[in-house]
């Protein structure tokens, strides 16, 4: 099952472009973490719940271009599906990944570089 998903968090990788499959198609891969607040009742302050979420953003094609820094905060417009996987020591887990990817904006980079958007549509 997919859902729909608009989120903002944080790259934790250095994103690499690969190419995979016969033709060669461009591939990036980013970690993201999203850290979850809660606005506090008595005083109206947003405070850090603790929780993260992490999920991988799978980008194709010309999307792939796109450059992404460790710590960039990005917002993400698309959906997300849940993918079971085997880890090294042969237990089950899971994981949430991007399915379609609607948009990817760059809201904040570290190395000071303006914010950047993919290209509509991809």
């Amino acid at each position: 099952m997919q859902v729909r998903a608009q989120f903002t968090g944080n790259v934790t990788n250095v994103p690499e472009l690969k190419t995979v499959g016969a033709k060669n198609t461009p591939l990036k891969e980013l970690n993201i973490a999203i850290n979850h607040d809660k606005k506090n009742r008595d005083t109206g302050e947003y405070e850090k719940t603790g929780d993260t979420t992490w999920i991988t953003v799978k980008l194709w094609g010309e999307a792939a271009s796109q450059e992404f820094g460790k710590g960039d905060l990005v917002e993400y417009d698309g959906t997300i599906v849940e993918k079971q996987f085997t880890r090294k020591d042969g237990t089950e887990g899971r994981r949430l990944e991007s399915d379609y990817v609607a948009s990817v904006v760059v809201k904040y980079s570290k190395n000071g570089s303006a914010a950047t958007a993919l290209p509509e549509p991809f």
